[in-house]
Order: structure tokens, then C-alpha cells, then sequence
């Protein structure tokens, strides 16, 4: 996991606590935006994470090819 990864989950994990803090204070309604935010790096980060393993499946797929193709 790269430090932008973990950078950007940290950033969703924060925004959502903050939001369930102010949901207790405020109101949900009132806070409903912090949800919202709080959901764009976690889909960015589930972007980002299928891209890698997508890749790594790619690789794996290829190295098995250039064996086949080597015997």
C-alpha cells in the first residue's frame, strides 16, 4: 500500500468521524455534507486499489504466457 493510499483512506476514516460527531451534536441533516465528502476519497481509494490489483493480475497472466511460449 503506497502513503498516498493511506493518506487517502486516513482522510475518509477522519471525515466520517467527524461527521458522526457532528450528526450527535447537530443534527444528521446538518452534517449530511461531512458524509458525502467523507465517501470521495473512499471510492478513490477502491478506484485506486482495484487498479493495482487489476494490474498484478495482468502481470501474473503475461508471465504465465511468455513461459508457454518459451517451452
Amino acid at each position: 500500500m503506497k502513503l498516498s493510499d493511506i493518506i487517502l483512506f486516513a482522510i475518509a476514516s477522519s471525515l466520517f468521524i467527524i461527521g458522526i460527531h457532528q450528526a450527535i451534536v447537530v443534527s444528521l441533516a446538518e452534517s449530511y455534507w461531512i458524509f458525502m465528502f467523507s465517501l470521495m476519497p473512499l471510492f478513490l481509494y477502491g478506484y485506486r486499489k482495484g487498479r493495482v490489483q487489476e494490474r498484478q493480475k495482468n502481470s501474473v497472466n503475461n508471465a504465465q504466457k511468455r513461459k508457454k511460449n518459451t517451452k
